[in-house]
């Protein structure tokens, strides 16, 4: 069994001031499931951070002994790949920011902080650390399982027994459920066309009512299209904690996706970042399909949402333009489609493929239905499930109550 499924994350506290440790204790055990180790001196956390495994770390920025930058320059000597947070106060701001980069800092907060956006924080840290945990043990599983087929005989029953492993990898990194947000209602709905697909879907919570969601389409198909959708969820997880606008998040993930995918290999998407508290809605194309909106207040009738983009992964950042992106803001009842091209792509009659503009009507007569129905009445009306899809079909439906 995987141990990161079953241990509490343990979260490692170090600031001198007494009062301090224990507020932060005090609200993680009666409002988290952490662990929390608190130390006022930042040799003894050391100590003790060498014998644990820590999932994240928070320090003071000023203490007597040693300062916050030295102790988590020397935490990260050991344990380089835990998220690490820094506590300043207000004075000390401005040279904390200054001295971000000497030790890769995951974030900052200003004392006295907010205990809603330190356990957000928190989450989104941990959340991170297992995901990179779980990847890294995915791809090692996936690697052996590749590096036994070739020492194997090539048997077609071993084959497949390998690609269900392979599928079984991939499935791990897609959401098992997307978990209602404020007035937000999400359906989602994903074919792929063999046992591995190279589309990909998620929502990052950002804050309390805020989030980012994205779908993705890796080109390709098999084993490298299945490993592209594992990069692009990190990307996104990454690029979802850094606040950043809908543009911000792919010229991120473009830059940082060309040190890894494979040569030839690119991606497509679309991002929305989403703030519930004003019903705002920003936008931003990589290539993707266009998004429909439902419009409630025009009797539901569908349209585009036309913002272009390139793809990632595909040209160096100094080549790579700024994508499209536009902010709308919703009305009760509003919807929002995101989809991958599979679904334009699968046939009806042979030869025939759907134009994105062909969609409308067919949304216009199933506006209406409740949004596991209308996903299913959807892929029903382009034969999904009938017969062989060229390409995999991967849909996400947004409802704004």
């Amino acid at each position: 069994m995987n141990p990161t499924t079953t241990r509490r994350p343990t979260i490692l506290l170090v600031d001198d001031d007494e009062i301090v440790t224990k507020a932060i204790v005090n609200l993680l055990e009666l409002e988290t499931d952490y662990r929390t180790l608190a130390f006022q001196n930042p040799r003894t956390a050391l100590e003790s951070a060498r014998r644990e495994t820590i999932d994240c770390v928070i320090s003071d920025f000023l203490m007597p002994d040693m300062d916050g930058l030295e102790f988590l320059r020397e935490f990260a000597t050991f344990a380089p790949d835990v998220p690490r947070i820094l506590l300043t106060g207000y004075a000390d701001k401005e040279n904390a920011i200054a001295a971000i980069n000497q030790v890769n800092l995951y974030q900052y907060l200003e004392k006295p902080w907010d205990n809603e956006n330190l356990k957000i924080v928190l989450r989104n840290a941990v959340g991170q650390r297992t995901l990179e945990q779980q990847l890294s043990e995915r791809l090692r599983e996936l690697d052996l399982a590749l590096t036994a087929r070739d020492t194997l005989q090539h048997s077609a029953v071993e084959m497949e027994r390998e690609l269900a492993l392979a599928q079984e990898v991939q499935q791990s990194i897609l959401p098992r459920g997307l978990v209602d947000h404020g007035r937000f209602r999400f359906y989602h709905r994903y074919y792929p066309t063999g046992l591995l697909g190279g589309d990909y879907y998620d929502v990052a919570t950002t804050g309390p009512n805020s989030f980012n969601a994205i779908v993705a389409d890796v080109a390709g198909h098999g084993v490298p299209a299945s490993l592209g959708t594992m990069l692009v969820k990190v990307m996104f997880w990454e690029a979802s904690q850094r606040g950043q606008t809908s543009e911000g998040m792919l010229r991120e993930m473009n830059r940082r996706l060309l040190h890894f995918m494979a040569r030839h290999q690119y991606v497509t998407a679309f991002v929305l970042n989403v703030d519930g508290e004003t019903s705002r809605v920003n936008g931003a194309s990589a290539g993707g399909p266009h998004p429909v909106i439902l419009s409630k207040t025009k009797l539901r009738r569908a349209h585009e949402w036309r913002l272009n983009g390139l793809p990632l992964g595909a040209l160096e950042e100094k080549l790579y333009s700024t994508p499209d992106s536009q902010s709308i803001t919703l009305e009760p009842g509003d919807r929002i489609l995101m989809y991958t091209d599979g679904l334009l792509d699968t046939r009806i009659d042979e030869g025939e493929s759907l134009d994105s503009k062909e969609l409308l009507p067919t949304l216009d007569e199933i506006s209406g239905l409740e949004g596991n129905e209308l996903l299913d009445r959807l892929a029903k009306s382009r034969g999904i499930g009938s017969r062989a899809l060229p390409d995999d079909v991967n849909l996400l439906l947004i409802d704004f109550d």
